[in-house]
């Protein structure tokens, strides 16, 4: 009988049956939450008589753009509140999760990172009071993060516990240097360096697409890719074929690393927001339609006096 592995097990649990899909599930599923979203909140302005005005709604794309910029706030503030790295995977990972569920232009994320930081917090046993919690914030109440706190959870399903890639690469990094004892120096600086890699994973959808164990490896071939290619062909060395299936999923692991890597411009986060605020404040809207107006009218008149002034000095 074949000894089960990490990934094994990682298959039967709830993280990989609630939170794990294809490029095309994923993207049928944002798809989905931003048309909801959208028929939603045409008829809430409809409701309150902001049918008539131009809203421009945010595509699927400008919102998974949107929340991964979020990610790197959500980076951020942990550092602020100086938390370990798996309780900043966690809550990026609630983050990212939650916006599977619901869009941008119900919940704005600046609101929700802090509730999904706060529980994972306490999920990661890292509790943090609510007062202490809020002291180092600016313009967050205790109220509005419990307030939030229960729609995360549900949103996750109540699936609080989360497995990252810095466990998986631990588990590597001994048993390269097993295999390899002469090279620890090497293997070293590559866990670290992988640890990096890893971290850099949390701002993609590699967490949605592969295990733990897949994109640690993915970030060890980053950080030294003969080294784990030699690592690879000891553990493999009668099974050519799937060793092949492995690199290829460590060369798509790597392409969504180098995505996760790339930082948004600001001018798209920017324009992503603007276009939020307004669906969110439609009534806004009217006053900008006004102001535009008024510019408008007195460009147009501008430009009568001016006509008039040359008829008059022609005569």
């Amino acid at each position: 009988m074949a000894a089960r592995t990490d990934d094994d097990l990682y298959r039967q649990g709830s993280q990989y049956r609630l939170w794990s899909f294809t490029a095309t599930e994923l993207s049928s599923i944002r798809e989905k939450v931003n048309a909801h979203a959208i028929a939603k909140i045409k008829r809430e302005h409809a409701t309150n008589g902001f049918d008539d005005l131009p809203v421009e709604f945010l595509t699927a794309e400008e919102e998974r753009d949107l929340v991964l910029y979020y990610c790197g706030k959500m980076q951020d503030m942990a550092g602020l509140f100086k938390l370990p790295s798996h309780v900043k995977a966690t809550a990026i990972a609630y983050l990212k999760r939650f916006y599977l569920r619901y869009s941008v232009m119900e919940y704005h994320p600046k609101n929700v990172l802090h509730a999904c930081l706060f529980l994972a917090a306490k999920a990661e046993n890292q509790f943090i009071s609510i007062d202490s919690f809020t002291q180092l914030l600016t313009k967050v109440t205790p109220e509005s993060i419990l307030e939030l706190e229960f729609t995360v959870a549900q949103a996750l399903s109540f699936t609080l516990m989360v497995h990252h890639a810095f466990n998986p690469i631990h588990g590597y990094f001994l048993d390269i240097q097993a295999i390899f004892p002469s090279r620890v120096d090497q293997i070293g600086a590559a866990h670290d360096a992988a640890r990096r890699f890893a971290n850099d994973s949390l701002f993609s959808d590699a967490a949605f697409m592969f295990t733990p164990p897949q994109i640690a490896l993915g970030a060890l071939a980053m950080a030294n890719d003969s080294l784990i290619n030699d690592y690879l062909s000891v553990k493999f060395e009668k099974k050519v074929e799937l060793l092949e299936q492995l690199n290829t999923v460590i060369k798509k692991v790597r392409s969504y690393i180098e995505e996760g890597a790339r930082e948004l411009s600001k001018e798209r986060v920017v324009a992503i927001d603007k276009k939020l605020y307004f669906v969110r404040n439609p009534g806004k809207l009217n006053k900008r339609k006004a102001e535009d107006t008024v510019l408008n009218g007195n460009a147009k008149r501008g430009k009568t006096e001016k006509a008039e002034d040359e008829v008059t000095t022609m005569s």
